[in-house]
Order: structure tokens, then C-alpha cells, then sequence
């Protein structure tokens, strides 16, 4: 298994690293070429196209990972049925315009869903191909699909911001990488259409398919209320300066469970019933994520407008703020996303369903606190103590169902990382005394001592043994 998730974290490290250095790019020009408005519209438009590709999903993509017992049939004819999903809500999603126009004000949404559909449509179309992928284990091809349609979408998106399109560059760029992402895995997956339409193997995996799904639906709406609420009290400005605060924030959870949620259930799933070894592995992940959460957290609530003012330009300013706030959880977001991976590999989408039901109602609770206080940093508090709260109520669950672990076993995992954010902490608030002028040097400055101090505490401490442990054949 160690095998396994070896070549698994590699290669979609290769993913994630690539796509996170070139989505970097794309933000730098794009924040210069369009204005916070754009943004803030396309922003709205995100969450429902979110929305729309989830219901599409239903939950599909990890029922088909998880059973093992489809056949090659029985995934052309699921194939079928996502096609057909895919097509419905693609033209649903296209009159939906209307509603978003009456909604926001806006008559430019009426135009927006109709090219936002074609995205969506083949997105939808790309999920029996990905979890046929990534169920095989063939996580190289996933990794170069996404890298290969964000480099299109990436490179049309400029050409048409350089040519004035506006909205329109962040609206096909997200096409463009859609039709190319699709067409890779295609290839590679070897999927085609069936004339069968049985209804059987939909009835296999509806189970875990229907908890899967309601699960998702949940976490969408309370991880997509503060961008529907903002965008609809504060307007498509103040949402696209939130929204670039928490974009950033993801970012972390990005370059870390973008690398580890993919692989875990494909790989974890294979031993189900055997907890004792799922315990062990996934504790000494959680260490890992915590070790570099942690003081990763630090550095970028310390370094927040430098990092605003570096990657997007000084229009940003009001992003500054809610960023530093939000920053302060990133530890939070990088342990507790890894946790669905652990339900699902222990077919437990049932626990997965009610855990996501109580964070939920927890995450929608803090965001309409924030926003009845009135403005956006109020929201990045309010969300912020949300999400310490679904820590404990998360892990507390996980540690008793799933893995059978004792909390303060679990708890321990984490005393090393947060020595290590103090210590970074100590050495930031120092830097930041010393008086230097301009954006890039101070956080040439921050960033290398950041690194600094990571890399000797973990050189001499057991942290240098705890992450050869995890990769030990």
C-alpha cells in the first residue's frame, strides 16, 4: 500500500505543484487586466456552476471508486446516464440565468449561464472517466489531464483578457479547460458509450451514492452561503475582495489534500475493514498536514498584506484584512478536509452524511452572524470560529466511529506543530520590527525565514524520522 500511495502522491503532486504555479500566473495577470467587479461576478457564477456539477455528480464519481464489483458494462452504461444528466442541467443551468438576474440586479447573468452550461456539460461528462481513473489507480493520467486543460483554459483565458473580453477570459478559460480535461481522459480511460440503458448498476451503487451525494449538497451550501450572501448584501465588489482573501486561504489546501484526498480513498479503500492499519496511516498523515498547517498559518496571517498587495496589486487592499483573519485556520482547513477521504475508504458514507450535516449547519450559522454584524472581516471572524468548532465536532466523531482512536492520542499529533508555530511566530514578529520598505522584500525576508525555521526544526528534531516513516516501503 505504501507503494502505492507513494506513486499516487507523486504524480498528483506533479498535478497540484504545476496547476498552482500556473493558476499563481493567471491570478497576477488577470488581477492587473480585470477589475474587482468582473471578479465578483464570476465569483457569483462559480458557486452555481459548483452547484449544478454537483448535482450532475450525485455522488457518482466515489460509489464507483469504492465498488468493486462493476463491470466494464456497467460503467459504459453509467457512462450513459451521466451523459444524460449532464445535458439536462446544462440547459436547466442556462434558463437559470434568468433567476441570477433577478436576483442580483444583473441582466449580464442571462448571457453568462448559457456559456457557464457548456463548462458544466463537460464536466459532467468527465466524471465516470475520472473515477475509472482513479479507481484503477492510474492517478499519472488524472494529473496530466487537469494540468494539460488548465494550461489550455489557462492560455486562452489571457489571450482574451488581452483583447478586452473582460468577464468573458475567466468564463472561457474554465470551457476551454473543461473540453480538453474531458478529451484526455477519454483517451486514457477508455470509456465509451452503450446502447444498454439497465438500470442495475445504478441500483449498486445508489446506496453510498445517495449519502455521498446529500453530503456533498450540504457542504455546498455551507461552504458557498458566505459568496451568495456577500455578494447579495454587499455587492459583486466587496464579494470579489472576500473572495480573493479566501481563495488564497484554499490555496494551502490546494498544494497539500490536493495532493492527498485524491489518493487516499482509491488506495485506503482496498483495506476497508482492516482499521488498525487505516489508524496508523492516517495519523501519521494528519502529523504531516499539521507540521507544515501549523506555522504555514503564521506565516501567512503575519504576512497577509504583502502577500494581497504581491499577487494581486494595492486595488486589493480591503482583502487584506479578512485574509489575515481566515489565515489563522488554514491549519484547520488542511486536517479537517482530509477526513471525508477516511469515511469513504471505510464505506461509512452514512457517518460521512452526518458529519457533514452538523459542520454544515455550524459553517451557515457563523456566515449569517457575520454577515447580520455588517461587514466582511466580521464574516472572516465569525467563519473562523466556525471552523475550530467543526474541528472538534469532526475529529471527535471520526476518532469514535471510524478509526477507533482515543482523542488525546489523536490530540498528541498535533503538540509538535504548534511548538513549531510558536517558534515561527517569535521569529516573524521579530522580522517584522526590522524597518524595510516595498511589497517583495519584506516577504522575500518573511518567507525565507519562515523556511528557515521550518527546516531546521524539522532537520533536528524526530520530525525528520516521523516523515521518512511515512514513506518507508
Amino acid at each position: 500500500m505504501n507503494k502505492q500511495l507513494k506513486n499516487g502522491f507523486v504524480f498528483t503532486a506533479i498535478r497540484v505543484y504545476s496547476n498552482f504555479l500556473l493558476q499563481i500566473i493567471l491570478n497576477i495577470i488577470l488581477s492587473r487586466l480585470l477589475t474587482p467587479k468582473d471578479y465578483g461576478i464570476v465569483a457569483i457564477m462559480q458557486v452555481f456552476v459548483l452547484f449544478f456539477s454537483m448535482l450532475i455528480e450525485a455522488g457518482m464519481g466515489p460509489s464507483i471508486i469504492q465498488n468493486k464489483k462493476l463491470s466494464n458494462l456497467d460503467n459504459r452504461v453509467l457512462f450513459n446516464y451521466s451523459a444524460i444528466f449532464a445535458i439536462l442541467l446544462a440547459v436547466v443551468f442556462g434558463f437559470f440565468g434568468i433567476v441570477l438576474s433577478i436576483f442580483y440586479s444583473n441582466k449580464i447573468y442571462i448571457n453568462l449561464t448559457w456559456l457557464f452550461s457548456i463548462s458544466i456539460l463537460f464536466n459532467g461528462l468527465n466524471i465516470v472517466p475520472t473515477a475509472l481513473l482513479n479507481k484503477t489507480k492510474n492517478f499519472k493520467a488524472v494529473s496530466f489531464s487537469i494540468v494539460f486543460g488548465n494550461v489550455c483554459g489557462g492560455i486562452a483565458g489571457v489571450i482574451c483578457a488581452v483583447l478586452g473580453g473582460g468577464v468573458y477570459a475567466l468564463i472561457y478559460s474554465a470551457i476551454i479547460s473543461s473540453v480538453c480535461s474531458l478529451l484526455w481522459n477519454v483517451f486514457f480511460s477508455k470509456i465509451r458509450f452503450t446502447t444498454s440503458f439497465d438500470t442495475a448498476p445504478i441500483k449498486s451503487i445508489w446506496v453510498f451514492s445517495k449519502n455521498q451525494f446529500m453530503f456533498n449538497l450540504i457542504n455546498y451550501f455551507s461552504r458557498n452561503s458566505d459568496n451568495i450572501l456577500i455578494g447579495k448584501f454587499f455587492g459583486s465588489s466587496s464579494l470579489a475582495e472576500y473572495n480573493k482573501a479566501y481563495q488564497l486561504l484554499m490555496m494551502p489546501n490546494t498544494l497539500f489534500l490536493g495532493i492527498v484526498n485524491p489518493v487516499l480513498q482509491p488506495v485506503l479503500s482496498e483495506y476497508q475493514d482492516d482499521i488498525a492499519y487505516i489508524r496508523i496511516t492516517y495519523l501519521k498523515i494528519i502529523h504531516i498536514l499539521a507540521l507544515f498547517g501549523v506555522p504555514l498559518s503564521i506565516f501567512l496571517s503575519l504576512s497577509a498584506k504583502e502577500i494581497i498587495f504581491f499577487m494581486f496589486g494595492t486595488q486589493w487592499g480591503s482583502s487584506v484584512q479578512p485574509f489575515a483573519i481566515l489565515a489563522l485556520t488554514v491549519w484547520i482547513q488542511m486536517t479537517l478536509s482530509s477526513s471525508g477521504a477516511i469515511y469513504q475508504a471505510r464505506n461509512q458514507s452514512k457517518l460521512l452524511l452526518i458529519n457533514g450535516s452538523v459542520n454544515g449547519g455550524v459553517l451557515v450559522v457563523s456566515i449569517i452572524i457575520g454577515i447580520l454584524l455588517g461587514n466582511i472581516n466580521f464574516v472572516a471572524y465569525s467563519l473562523s470560529i466556525g471552523f475550530l468548532f467543526n474541528f472538534l465536532i469532526c475529529f471527535y466523531m471520526l476518532n469514535r466511529y471510524t478509526i477507533f482512536c482515543k482523542f488525546k492520542r489523536f490530540i498528541w499529533e498535533f503538540i509538535s506543530p504548534f511548538i513549531l508555530g510558536v517558534i515561527v511566530f517569535v521569529c516573524l514578529v521579530a522580522v517584522n520590527r526590522i524597518p524595510i520598505s516595498g511589497i517583495f522584500l519584506p516577504l522575500l525576508i518573511k518567507g525565507v525565514t519562515f523556511l528557515l525555521v521550518m527546516f531546521f526544526y524539522i532537520v533536528n528534531t524526530h520530525e525528520k524520522e516521523n516523515i521518512k516513516l511515512l514513506f518507508k516501503k
